[in-house]
């Protein structure tokens, strides 16, 4: 079977026919793309427009969002300044106040206490012996005499030495205070 003249036209034309269609195929396909190509053109172009003025919109909401935030910390700021300056002038009132009204009631506290330990430990010792001595006590036979005196310096108490005893006075004492004794020196 040898294609015969039929054959060879018919395959030409079917040739053909598929080249036609191909070309057909191949413009719809070119048109189709064009115009996807310019479709996703548009859009993107409409997204870039509205990314674009998005982007200015968000810039001046941060620009005034930021210029906002900055009026307020300064306000704050300032209102921080004038507490710290009302409480440094309210310390250096109260300081000037308590020394003027505190210092001298605490002065007087002071001195009332240096006074009264000066008055307690001037009462605890015993009195010195004065410079000029009168007759001394072995005159009269009381050697081995002690006085010792009261807590606070309140009062004496004398202890005689063995052999002294205490004796009538010769002359009433009306005021009190004396007391007569007799050793073996003065019998």
């Amino acid at each position: 079977m040898k294609p015969g003249p039929q054959m060879n036209t018919l395959l030409q034309n079917l040739q053909a026919k598929v080249e036609t269609q191909s070309h057909a195929t191949e413009e719809q396909t070119q048109q189709m793309l064009n115009d996807f190509e310019q479709r996703l053109s548009q859009a993107l172009n409409a997204v870039l427009r509205k990314i674009e003025t998005d982007m200015r919109d968000l810039e001046k909401l941060s620009s005034s969002i930021n210029n906002r935030t900055a009026h307020q910390i300064e306000a704050q700021a300032s209102t921080i300044r004038d507490a710290t300056a009302a409480l440094e002038e309210s310390r250096k009132e109260w300081r000037t106040v308590t020394w003027k009204t505190m210092l001298p009631t605490y002065l007087a506290g002071v001195f009332l206490t240096f006074w009264v330990l000066l008055m307690a430990v001037q009462l605890t010792f015993p009195e010195r012996p004065s410079a000029v001595q009168g007759p001394g006590l072995a005159t009269f036979g009381l050697e081995g005499t002690r006085v010792t005196r009261g807590l606070g310096g309140l009062g004496q108490v004398v202890n005689l030495p063995r052999g002294v005893t205490i004796a009538n006075c010769p002359v009433p004492n009306l005021g009190g205070g004396e007391v007569c004794i007799e050793t073996a020196k003065t019998r």
